[in-house]
């Protein structure tokens, strides 16, 4: 195998065995030594990839939302024969988003620890991978269901789209964080008070509040 081709396909490992690392353990839980040991390569060689913890950490953010927008990509395609109008397909990612600290809440502990170890470090403003990504020239599933929206009439074209955009990933994330940190003495059902706060971004994308 060629050197570079070899290069690229252990540094495609150690972004992987980091971030399954980083998901089980915990981002700050988890040394380089670790990484090197689950990818079968040296601590040296892992410094020849990434120059910086910081610059891993950040790859496997990359490649965490990568796979979740992949499987969104799934859940929209398996839906695809009820051709679902915009503001139904709106309703069913941002579901999906609202139950991954019910059915996934070490992912929710790593999206916190790992963005809060690139903050420390001074690099956030390199995360672009993440949802929600800049409205204006973003390619997302949720951003193509706001403008199938906006196209067949199911989400008000006299609300500000873009600023509901922004409200509905950061409240929902907001909101997973703190039921998977237990920083609410809330005592309802989480998945039903999840469902009730993507439904009023529904309503918010359709004009109704």
């Amino acid at each position: 195998m060629p050197q570079a081709a070899l290069r690229e396909q252990n540094k495609q490992l150690t972004t992987e065995k980091a971030l399954s690392l980083f998901i089980r353990r915990g981002v700050e839980q988890t040394s380089i030594k670790d990484i090197a040991r689950a990818a079968g390569i040296t601590e040296r060689s892992i410094y020849r990839y990434f120059e910086t913890r910081s610059q891993l950490i950040l790859a496997t953010t990359f490649l965490f939302w990568q796979r979740i927008s992949s499987q969104v990509n799934n859940l929209l395609s398996s839906q695809l024969d009820q051709a679902l109008t915009g503001i139904q397909r709106i309703r069913l990612m941002l579901r999906f988003y609202s139950t991954l600290y019910v059915e996934h809440p070490e992912y929710v502990r790593y999206i916190l620890n790992a963005e809060t170890a690139l903050y420390n470090a001074g690099v956030t403003v390199a995360i672009r991978s993440r949802p929600p990504g800049r409205f204006e020239d973003s390619d997302s599933p949720l951003v193509q269901a706001i403008r199938l929206g906006l196209a067949d009439g199911t989400v008000s074209r006299e609300v500000d789209v873009k600023e509901i955009y922004y409200n509905a990933y950061d409240a929902i994330l907001g909101a997973m964080q703190r039921q998977v940190l237990g920083s609410t003495d809330c005592d309802l059902d989480g998945r039903t008070r999840m469902e009730h706060l993507c439904e009023l971004f529904v309503r918010a994308f359709e004009g109704r509040i």
